[in-house]
């Protein structure tokens, strides 16, 4: 039977010629040699899906679902096909004749749209991380076998010993020396629970910059919802952070220290785009939103960075690579800045490093196989610090040096800049 709902992107998918040149960018090729995992046979995949010689079935989407929806193919296609779009909307297709688990409609359409309640699924998961419960489950077999998602999330998450960040804790956020600009911060989930000092070290540097800062009451930005094909309620939480942070439109930017989140904000024209009511606040919510570096870099630094000894390399999150937001030259500008502080160039720095947000935990063995590339990349490095803009890289790379016994420490680019600050007032 055919799919129409994927026939408005037939002009698009005709544009493969099927020449392959997107094995070189493909980081699940790479691990699994498989065609379907390469952009060329995903294209295949739709094209038979519109003429009818596919059915949309069970097997057809869990052939699908191994796609990083890095671009790392788009890179290296001619007409630069973006190919993670295509599969978006194949699941999509999927979820409207077949639906979804329980428990990602539950997490999509429930917990991610409300932040009351995303931060209290977040406290109970911290709790059951600090108080070994996960781990004494997992030994127990409770978990299921050891490639279970259950077991590999636990293996994978950092420990998380720091009190989260959560929404309105205004006592938390620094005032500036001078005031020079009224930002608005969005709170990311995955820092405010899994990193927290990165927030505390961003809103320090944002401070030092002449920030005033307000916390936004915004809930997740809605990227895993429109990750999974759930577009429905992806577009829902757009809606309710619109709402949220109305009163944000009268800062001077909107700022977040995590790739996907600002990449994502500055997407909500487009996901809105068919809303009559919500068009026009999405594109100007949009022309607000910078990532952290961006920011910084535009607005100048107006204090001196002290010197930190070491080397440091930089790992691309895929949102603020050069096929999304085409943040590179920021950050790499930034680390250059701190007095002392050598860089050198990662090899491949712009490949997907396997997380993908939940990949890890749904894909392990692909995600591991994606993750063992990027560590040896930075061991080429011979780097002490390893940094990045994205929660999910900083756990999944953590997870990649513990389990090659790398001696590299991951750091935020906010915590190397807070240093370097706190570095100049010693």
């Amino acid at each position: 039977m055919a799919t129409p709902e994927l026939l408005p992107l037939f002009d698009t998918i005709a544009q493969c010629n099927r020449c392959g040149f997107c094995q070189a960018g493909c980081p699940v090729f790479r691990v699994t040699g498989e065609e379907h995992s390469l952009a060329r046979g995903r294209q295949a995949i739709a094209r038979s899906l519109i003429l009818g010689t596919m059915d949309l079935s069970r097997e057809v989407i869990g052939a699908l679902e191994d796609c990083l929806l890095c671009r790392g193919c788009t890179a290296h296609c001619f007409p630069g096909i973006r190919t993670d779009e295509i599969v978006i909307a194949m699941r999509h297709a999927y979820l409207q004749r077949h639906g979804q688990p329980a428990w990602r409609k539950l997490l999509f359409r429930n917990i991610l749209s409300d932040s009351r309640k995303l931060e209290s699924a977040g406290r109970m998961a911290l709790w059951a991380k600090r108080h070994g419960l996960a781990t004494a489950a997992g030994k127990a077999g409770l978990l299921g076998a050891r490639d279970s998602r259950l077991n590999v999330a636990n293996r994978v998450l950092p420990r998380m010993e720091a009190r989260p960040f959560l929404r309105g804790e205004k006592t938390q956020v620094p005032v500036p020396r001078k005031a020079l600009y009224r930002v608005g911060y969005f709170v990311s989930c995955g820092l405010s629970f899994q990193y927290p000092e990165v927030v505390g070290a961003t809103l320090r540097v944002l401070a030092r910059n002449g920030c005033e800062i307000t916390v936004l009451d915004n809930t997740c930005c809605g990227r895993p919802a429109q990750a999974y094909g759930d577009l429905d309620a992806a577009r829902d939480i757009a809606r309710k952070n619109l709402d949220r942070m109305a009163g944000a439109m009268d800062l001077d930017a909107i700022v977040s220290e995590c790739g996907s989140c600002s990449t994502f904000l500055k997407e909500y024209g487009e996901l809105l785009k068919d809303d009559p009511l919500y068009a026009g606040k999405a594109e100007a919510l949009a022309r607000k939103v910078q990532s952290f570096s961006e920011f910084l870099v535009e607005a100048g630094s107006v204090d001196e960075l002290g010197a930190l000894a070491g080397s440091v390399t930089y790992h691309d999150p895929c949102h603020l690579s050069n096929r999304f937001g085409k943040i590179t030259a920021q950050p790499r500008r930034l680390l250059n800045s701190v007095p002392g502080l050598v860089y050198k160039e990662l090899p491949e720095a712009d490949w997907c490093c396997g997380a993908a947000g939940s990949y890890t935990f749904l894909h392990h063995a692909e995600a591991k196989g994606v993750l063992d590339r990027k560590m040896a990349n930075v061991a080429k490095t011979g780097a002490q610090i390893l940094a990045t803009e994205c929660p999910a890289c900083m756990m999944h790379l953590e997870y990649g040096a513990r389990s090659a016994g790398l001696a590299v420490r991951i750091r935020h680019l906010s915590q190397i800049l807070d240093e370097a600050y706190q570095a100049a007032e010693a």
